[in-house]
C-alpha cells in the first residue's frame, strides 16, 4: 500500500488537509489538489515538502485528469462543502459538486484507479423518517447542498456499475476541528472569544458532532482495509447533541460573556440526524473533550 501515490482533491481544505497530514506522517506519496477557493496553503504549512499541490480546479476535466496521472488511489473531498454556501453560490455548488465530480470520476476511470473514496454527507438524508439513521435510510435532501451530494453518489455507483471502479462513499456527520470555519462550532467560537451572543436557530435541531481526526482514521482505515465496492458507510458518533445544549456547553466551558440569542429556526436546516455506528468498530472523541481542546488553541 504505501508504494501507491495517493491524490486528494480539496486537500488544502478542512478535512482534506488533516487527511494529507496523517498519509505524510507515514510516508505516503501524495499529491494535494485544490482550486484554494475555500482551502489555504497554510493547512499544509506542516507538511510543505512532504507533498506534491497542484493548484487546479475539478470542474476542468484538463485539470483534473492532468493530476491523476500515475495515481493508485483518489479521495474525493474537494466540494462547495455546506448549506449556506450552497445558498450564496448555487451556480458553484452544482458545477464543482456534480459536474466536477463526474470530471474526477471520468479520470478515475480514464487512469484505472485501484480505490475511490468519496466523501458525502448526512444531508443526503434530509429530514430522517427514524434515528438512529442506517445506510439504508431513504434518501430525501432539503437543501442544495443534499441534493448535490446524492447527485455525486449516483454518478458514484454508475461507475462502480459499469466501468468497475472501486467506489466507497462515505457520509458524514457534523465534523468538527481546527482549521473549520463557516460552520455553527467555528461561529460559536468566534464569539465566545469576543464576548459576543451565540445566535441560535431554533435550538432544538439534534446532531451528531464528530471529531475531525476519528473522521481521517477512517477515511484512512476504507483505504487499508478491504471494504467491499460499493460500501456506505454513515460516519458519526452516535450521539445526538441539541445546537441550543451545544451553545450552552461552549459558554461554560470558556470564560466568555455571551449569552444564548434564539432566533426563529431555518427552512433549510434538518431537525436531527444521529448515525447509526454499528457497522464503524471505531472509538471517538466526546464532544466536551473536543469543544475544550479547540477553546484552548483559540484563546
Amino acid at each position: 500500500m504505501k508504494n501507491n501515490k495517493i491524490l486528494i482533491t480539496g486537500g488544502a481544505g478542512f478535512i482534506g488537509s488533516h487527511l494529507a497530514d496523517n498519509l505524510a506522517a507515514k510516508k505516503y506519496d501524495i499529491c494535494v489538489f485544490d482550486n484554494l477557493h475555500r482551502g489555504s496553503l497554510e493547512n499544509l504549512k506542516n507538511i510543505e515538502g512532504k507533498i506534491k499541490f497542484v493548484k487546479g480546479d475539478i470542474r476542468d476535466y484538463d485539470d483534473i485528469n492532468n493530476a491523476m496521472k500515475n495515481s493508485d488511489i483518489v479521495f474525493h473531498l474537494a466540494a462547495q462543502p455546506n448549506v449556506i454556501g450552497s445558498i450564496n453560490e448555487p451556480d458553484y455548488t452544482f458545477t464543482t459538486n456534480v459536474l466536477g465530480t463526474l470530471n474526477v470520476l471520468k479520470a478515475a476511470f480514464e487512469h484505472k484507479i485501484k480505490k475511490f473514496i468519496f466523501t458525502s454527507s448526512r444531508e443526503v438524508y434530509g429530514d430522517p423518517k427514524y434515528t438512529p439513521v442506517d445506510e439504508k435510510h431513504p434518501l430525501n435532501p432539503k437543501n442544495l447542498y443534499g441534493k448535490t451530494k446524492v447527485g455525486s453518489e449516483i454518478l458514484c455507483s454508475y461507475f462502480r456499475q459499469y466501468f468497475n471502479l472501486d467506489a466507497i462513499i462515505i457520509r458524514i456527520a457534523n465534523v468538527y476541528g481546527p482549521r473549520d470555519r463557516e460552520r455553527v462550532i467555528p461561529a460559536f467560537i468566534d464569539n465566545l472569544k469576543r464576548n459576543r451572543d451565540l445566535t441560535v436557530y431554533g435550538g432544538q435541531q439534534i446532531l451528531d458532532f464528530i471529531w475531525v481526526g476519528d473522521v481521517i482514521g477512517f477515511l484512512v482505515r476504507a483505504m487499508e482495509n478491504k471494504f467491499d465496492t460499493g460500501k456506505i458507510f454513515n460516519l458519526g458518533t452516535g450521539i445526538g447533541t441539541t445546537i441550543m445544549n451545544l451553545a450552552s456547553l461552549m459558554i461554560s466551558l470558556s470564560s466568555s460573556k455571551s449569552k444564548i440569542i434564539k432566533e426563529e429556526k431555518r427552512a433549510f436546516d434538518v431537525e436531527s440526524f444521529v448515525a447509526d455506528v454499528k457497522n464503524l468498530d471505531i472509538k471517538t472523541k466526546k464532544l466536551e473533550e473536543g469543544l475544550k481542546i479547540l477553546l484552548s488553541i483559540n484563546k
